[in-house]
C-alpha cells in the first residue's frame, strides 16, 4: 500500500512487499528402511544375529529393529539409524536402504500396527524369562497403563493374540505375542522417538517389537 508521500501506481500495476513466516520447527526422526532376503528356511533370530554383524550390536539398542515379511518366506524389513555399509552374511537379495522421515508432532494422529510380546517377566537360570499374557484385555491394560511413558495416546485399538513359530539350533521355538492395531497420537514426541529406535516388549532378537505408523 503506498505511503502519503508517494503516488498511486498506475492501473494495472502491483506493489510487491515481502511477507514474513513463521517457521514450525516440527520433531521429526530419520531412519532407513530396507528389505533383505535370506534363504526360507532361515529362523528370525539367525536373521537378528548376521544383521546385528552389520550394525555392531543386537535389536533394540537403538540401532535398529526388523520383522518378519508375512508375505514372502525368509524376508525380513529392517529399520536402521544409517543405512547399512554392506549387506548381511547370507543374503540371497538386499534392496538399498530408503530413508524416511517420520514427523512426530504433538497431536498428530497416526494408524499403527505393534507385534509386541509383553506379559509377567522374572529370571531364571540366569536368563530373563517372559510368561506373555494370553488374552487382549490384559495387552490393552499393558498398553493402556504405558502410553504416557512411550509417548502416545492410545485413541482406538483392536489386539489379537498370536504365536511365532519356528526352529533354531534344532529346538523348536514358540513365541506368544500380540499383534495391536489401530490409531494413536503423539502425546510426547522424544518419548515417542526413543520407542521408535528401541522397539517395545521382550523378544526383539526375534523381529517384534517394532511400530509401524502410517498418516
Amino acid at each position: 500500500m503506498p505511503t502519503r508521500n508517494e503516488p498511486a501506481p498506475p492501473a494495472g500495476q502491483f506493489i510487491h512487499s515481502v511477507l514474513s513466516f513463521t517457521r514450525l520447527d516440527i520433531p521429526q526422526l530419520d531412519l532407513y528402511e530396507a528389505a533383505v532376503t535370506f534363504a526360507a528356511e532361515t529362523d528370525p533370530v539367525t536373521a537378528h544375529d548376521r544383521l546385528a554383524q552389520v550394525f555392531g550390536g543386537k535389536a533394540g539398542d537403538g540401532q535398529f529393529l526388523f520383522r518378519l515379511d508375512s508375505a514372502v518366506p525368509g524376508r525380513y524389513w529392517v529399520r536402521s539409524v544409517e543405512p547399512w555399509p554392506r549387506r548381511p552374511h547370507g543374503a540371497l537379495g538386499a534392496l538399498e536402504p530408503k530413508r524416511e522421515m517420520i514427523q512426530l508432532a504433538e497431536g498428530l494422529m497416526y494408524r499403527f500396527t505393534l507385534p509386541v510380546c509383553v506379559g509377567q517377566e522374572h529370571i531364571e537360570g540366569g536368563e530373563k524369562r517372559v510368561v506373555a499374557f494370553d488374552s487382549p484385555a490384559m495387552v490393552h491394560e499393558w498398553l493402556k497403563g504405558n502410553a504416557a511413558a512411550f509417548g502416545l495416546r492410545p485413541l482406538m485399538s483392536d489386539i489379537a493374540i498370536a504365536t511365532l513359530r519356528f526352529a533354531h539350533r534344532g529346538a523348536n521355538v514358540k513365541i506368544q505375542h500380540a499383534v495391536i492395531e489401530g490409531a494413536l497420537e503423539v502425546a510426547n514426541a522424544e518419548a515417542l522417538r526413543k520407542r521408535l529406535l528401541k522397539g517395545f516388549g521382550s523378544h526383539r532378537r526375534a523381529g517384534l517389537g517394532m511400530l509401524l505408523l502410517s498418516a
